[in-house]
């Protein structure tokens, strides 16, 4: 299991909604109340693997869109494709 980080958050609603926008950027985040403070336990959702495969993609499509060539990135079987599009 990777590294886990504590991140100290005022209320429980905001750290449910930090769960949320951490989530959207590829991190776990777990809101634990201790007595009367509020952590967020944060870890990535996805091993180093997946992570590096989503940065490559995502730096591809950048590429291929900002020379608006027409190609897609396909993910197959933990790797990437870079193809035409279907017809």
């Amino acid at each position: 299991m990777g590294e886990t980080i504590q991140i100290d958050v005022p209320r429980r609603g905001l750290g449910s909604d930090l769960t949320e926008a951490l989530a959207a950027r590829g991190m776990r985040a777990e809101v634990v109340d201790e007595d009367e403070r509020c952590a967020l336990h944060v870890t990535f959702a996805s091993d180093e693997r997946d992570r590096l495969l989503d940065d490559a993609v995502d730096a591809i499509e950048a590429y291929l869109s900002d020379r608006m060539l027409p190609l897609v990135v396909q993910r197959a079987n933990g790797s990437a494709v870079v193809r035409p599009p279907a017809d």
